[in-house]
């Protein structure tokens, strides 16, 4: 199974690389693929960072965790305009095949409403939410926002109705980093990332 981790990246910092490192000890994944983000669609500005130098950072990241399991992927950052993850998933199933998970924390998951088509991303790949600094959030009511038919329920696992897809939650003792607030810091000068 192919893990996909996207994000802006703005600027990788320990919080990230701990969440790989602690995905990579599950055993869930064979490999995780790194997808920076070019613009999110949901954020009002684009990253603060230079796509160059969020890649340079990224590859230094991957350098320095040294595991070959972990790759990072270029493609949204090759397309013009905002990044949507319905066309990121059917482009790199070229690339890696159809079994894909897609991993969103539970704060990112609570938007998946807002997200270009739900129901398609749902049809291309299962969906891991890492329940990182907010509690956890059934996924019912906002699958149900989109206008998604529920699964079975199984020992913890939501089995999407339509396919053989699957929702599944996992705890990871997050790290207390955030980008916004690294950000903020790089601004003053006083930032450890």
């Amino acid at each position: 199974m192919i893990g996909i981790y996207g994000g802006t990246f703005d600027p990788i910092h320990l919080g990230h690389i701990h969440l790989i490192q602690s995905l990579l000890q599950t055993k869930i994944f064979e490999k995780l693929v790194l997808i920076p983000a070019k613009q999110n669609p949901l954020k009002s500005s684009p990253s603060k960072i230079p796509e160059t130098f969020r890649i340079k950072m990224l590859e230094a990241s991957l350098r320095e965790l040294n595991d070959p399991r972990v790759e990072l992927w270029l493609g949204e950052l090759k397309r013009p305009g905002v990044s949507y993850m319905k066309d990121t998933l059917q482009e790199i199933q070229k690339d890696y095949g159809s079994d894909l998970t897609l991993i969103l924390g539970n704060e990112v998951f609570q938007e998946f409403p807002k997200w270009k088509d739900p129901n398609l991303i749902l049809n291309l790949a299962n969906i891991l939410i890492v329940e990182r600094t907010l509690p956890f959030c059934d996924p019912h009511p906002i699958l149900k926002a989109c206008g998604i038919q529920d699964g079975e329920l199984n020992e913890g696992t939501l089995f999407y109705a339509n396919n053989s897809r699957w929702i599944k939650t996992v705890k990871i003792n997050a790290l207390p980093y955030s980008g916004t607030e690294l950000r903020e810091q790089l601004e003053i000068g006083r930032a450890h990332v």
